[in-house]
């Protein structure tokens, strides 16, 4: 289901205005990031909260017991807010709005980065130490996997693309042959 960004942005906002003026921006990342990630990977808690037949008082004894010791009182309280105020199914969305805010006060890119293969630790920094010199900013590393790529490297960062991958040098291969008129001839 997709929620309308006016929905969530406020809340997104808010927590961004009060994580900054209470100087708590870094834990607050972390700790938004530790509520995304459970929602995400917790379908039932997701179906839970989004139950209208469900009181918010049960919703909100079900957060505090999953995150009250997890995560700072603050997030909590945002939390909180967004069950009384019926916005359970825009949490998800406000936590990526207010993560989002964050990166952008703190200059951090996020390059989504596809391999065929894991890199090592030390293949990881020198790649995030040399996107952070092209970029001028701090980069925050999303990697996943895509054998489609065949070999290389696709790493998007905002809506620049480099494409190092094997599957595009073939590609490109592919077009400058077809486009020279080269054809294949069988020979005896």
């Amino acid at each position: 289901m997709m929620i309308p960004e006016s929905v969530y942005r406020k809340y997104s906002q808010a927590m961004f205005d009060i994580a900054q003026e209470s100087q708590l921006l870094d834990t607050m990342i972390a700790d938004m990031k530790v509520v995304r990630d459970v929602l995400k990977d917790n379908e039932e808690l997701r179906k839970f909260l989004g139950n209208p037949l469900i009181t918010a008082k049960a919703k909100k004894e079900t957060l505090k017991a999953i995150f009250d010791t997890s995560v700072s009182a603050l997030v909590c309280q945002f939390l909180y807010v967004m069950v009384d105020r019926r916005r359970e199914a825009a949490i998800t969305e406000a936590i990526e709005g207010f993560i989002d805010l964050a990166r952008e006060a703190q200059h951090i890119d996020v390059a989504k980065i596809s391999l065929i293969k894991p890199l090592t630790a030390e293949e990881e920094k020198m790649l995030v130490t040399k996107l952070e010199q092209v970029t001028g900013n701090k980069i925050e590393p999303l990697y996943s996997i895509d054998p489609s790529i065949i070999g290389g490297v696709v790493i998007k960062i905002g809506d620049r693309v480099i494409d190092g991958s094997l599957k595009r040098q073939i590609h490109n291969m592919e077009r400058a042959l077809l486009q020279g008129g080269v054809v294949n001839e069988v020979t005896d």
